[in-house]
């Protein structure tokens, strides 16, 4: 149980990382900017996101892979991580 609390931790440093550097990010430009899982997943790591859209676009059925991959894909990339790391440190916290 301790690693998925780890898990967690490890989330939410992340998005609180993404959020730092989006900061960073719009203190620079002047206006808003927010990465989106998609730009982040590209700054990181193109090819497997290439892939994974690809896979989606053969394997998924349509209404899923379009409408739903996709929004996810542009949601806030701290959110993503946020509520991820959060979920997993809520499910497995210690019970007393």
């Amino acid at each position: 149980m301790i690693i998925f609390r780890l898990i967690g931790l490890i989330f939410i440093a992340a998005a609180l990382m993404v959020l730092g550097a989006d900061g960073i990010q719009t203190l620079e430009a002047g206006e808003i900017k927010i990465r989106s899982l998609s730009e982040l997943w590209g700054l990181l790591h193109p090819a497997t996101l290439e892939a994974t859209n690809t896979w989606a676009a053969a394997n998924l059925p349509g209404f899923l892979a379009d409408p739903v991959l996709s929004s996810i894909l542009s949601f806030p990339s701290w959110a993503v991580f946020g509520v991820i790391g959060i979920l997993i440190a809520f499910l497995f916290r210690r019970r007393d």
